[in-house]
């Protein structure tokens, strides 16, 4: 069906149909006020990292992880970010968040902590899948923060927007189809969120174990690309050949389910070499090219929240895509939570239009050419030569920039009368800039700054130290009853898990990796 067909089909939709559900995953590293990272383990005060349902950690022990709930209000979805920051702040001994993506001062790759979650069976396998990271790709990398958002659209849209599109009874396979129409014009396009909010031009030198012909030096103790937006996002510290013949195109969840479950059960002759085990202790899940579905990266995934002990995968194949988590927002060092309303608009803009322009299937050949081009712009997106490659030829990255944002502002009128406000189209303007003036970027303004601290750690340290004084405002005392019952009953919960486990970890094991 032609784009302008399914705008106009858009246009027929009644204004509560526009409702955005929205949650935020936002990881930081917790660090000494000297800039190292912390080896303390995940402070007991702050509950269950297993089992609490907003506050836990990711690869590393030091990582900490905020996670939301479900909201379709902007504000009411960051004041919850915001207070999981303060009453995690608040339970932290003489330590600091991390401002930025990359990370603060790192030692030795053994002497960074992974991630403990007790003796229950599914703790174990979270924290040796951890130990299978280590090995295949080291722990370094393995301690970038992001903001991963998470987005669908309400029931009432979909009503409506199958109704227009003739569809009806059980809409879970129209839904999903949808979902991955999306994330197909997603990837073509998600090179202009890297230029637009990357914000990590630049790393410590200790990041880096060999040097890259990518990076400069900037001063003793940093490195940076001078036109880099998102060295987060770059393939820099994460060299991945078992991944590199992975076709995973979107384009069907058919084709998505059985790429990656081919992959869990794939051997990879390195990961056979290095063993299952050693010395009795497991080492990997597996010794395959994946070890669970969430090993391969991309910088978008469909999503559906699955069941105690359940494989996400399992759960998308069974019941369908539910919302889609894009995962290639770096954290925005110049602000608290790392992102804001503004920034929030522009995604759910972006987001949106993807769904509704036509989506053809992404061919191999494609999806190797959108992979450069994120790498391109990762790396050099600041470049004013830059050339991406689109539809079949290249063009220079503010052309092309332009072109796709005259379309978004077009789509914004049409999403701000839908919804009675101007926030969409005032988003627009405030990215238009960022294209116009390359000065403007988060990335040109961090890098103007750590040049001005003379290096990224004097940087993100002052910029910690401020978002620490920010965090230590107290909370309401219904807030934090409200955090410290969750934080009692999680670790009531870990402990249920805990108890009621049966069978040997090694069954429990295989059975996961069966489903």
């Amino acid at each position: 069906m032609p784009a302008t067909t399914r705008l106009e089909l858009l246009k027929d939709l009644h204004s509560n149909a526009f409702t955005f559900q929205r949650g935020i995953e936002r990881e930081a590293l917790r660090v000494s006020q000297a800039g190292g990272i912390s080896h303390a383990g995940h402070p007991v005060n702050l509950g269950s990292a297993l089992a609490h349902k907003s506050i836990t950690t990711d690869y590393s022990e030091s990582l900490m992880e905020f996670i939301t709930g479900v909201h379709t209000d902007k504000a009411r979805l960051l004041n919850e970010l915001d207070a999981l920051h303060r009453f995690s702040f608040s339970h932290l001994d003489d330590e600091w968040l991390w401002s930025g993506s990359m990370p603060a001062e790192l030692p030795a790759q053994e002497e960074i902590p992974i991630a403990q979650y007790g003796s229950s069976h599914i703790g174990r396998l979270k924290t040796i899948y951890r130990h299978g990271l280590w090995h295949r790709y080291g722990r370094k990398m393995q301690t970038i923060a992001g903001v991963h958002y998470n987005w669908s659209l309400s029931e009432e849209f979909w009503r409506q927007w199958a109704l227009v599109n003739h569809k009806t009874g059980d809409l879970t396979e129209f839904k999903t189809n949808e979902y991955f129409g999306l994330i197909r014009n997603f990837r073509r396009h998600s090179w202009m969120l890297l230029y637009l909010f990357g914000a990590s031009p630049a790393a410590d030198s200790s990041f880096l174990d060999q040097s890259s012909p990518a990076l400069s030096p900037l001063g003793e103790r940093s490195l940076y690309g001078p036109y880099a937006t998102s060295l987060r996002m770059s393939d820099l510290g994460y060299s991945n050949r078992a991944q590199a013949d992975l076709f995973v195109c979107f384009n069907s969840l058919e084709s998505y389910a059985e790429t990656l479950s081919n992959a869990i059960q794939t051997p990879y002759p390195a990961y056979e070499k290095l063993g299952l085990k050693a010395n009795g202790d497991y080492q990997q899940l597996n010794t395959n090219v994946l070890q669970i579905e969430n090993e391969y990266y991309s910088d978008i995934r469909p999503k559906r929240v699955a069941y105690s002990g359940e494989k996400p995968l399992h759960a998308l194949r069974y019941r369908g895509v539910e919302y889609i988590e894009v995962r290639c927002l770096d954290i925005n060092p110049m602000l608290p939570l790392g992102i804001d309303e503004g920034q929030i608009d522009f995604v759910d803009l972006f987001l949106l239009w993807c769904l509704v322009q036509d989506s053809a299937e992404i061919s191999t050949v494609e999806c190797e050419q959108l992979q450069r081009n994120s790498q391109r712009v990762a790396l050099n997106g600041r470049d004013p030569q830059l050339k991406i490659h689109h539809q079949g030829s290249d063009h220079s990255l503010p052309d092309l920039a332009q072109t796709l944002m005259k379309s978004l502002a077009e789509f914004a009128v049409t999403i701000d009368k839908k919804t009675g406000t101007d926030c969409y189209q005032q988003a627009c303007q405030n990215q238009q800039a960022k294209i116009a003036d390359v000065q403007l970027t988060p990335s040109h303004q961090v890098l103007s700054q750590i040049k001005q601290q003379s290096s990224y750690l004097d940087f993100s340290l002052q910029q910690s130290a401020l978002f620490a004084e920010h965090f230590s405002q107290p909370l309401t005392s219904e807030q934090v009853t409200f955090w410290q019952r969750e934080t009692t009953a999680s670790v009531r919960r870990q402990q249920d898990v805990e108890a009621t486990d049966t069978g040997t970890f090694d069954a429990f094991l295989a059975d996961y990796l069966r489903q």
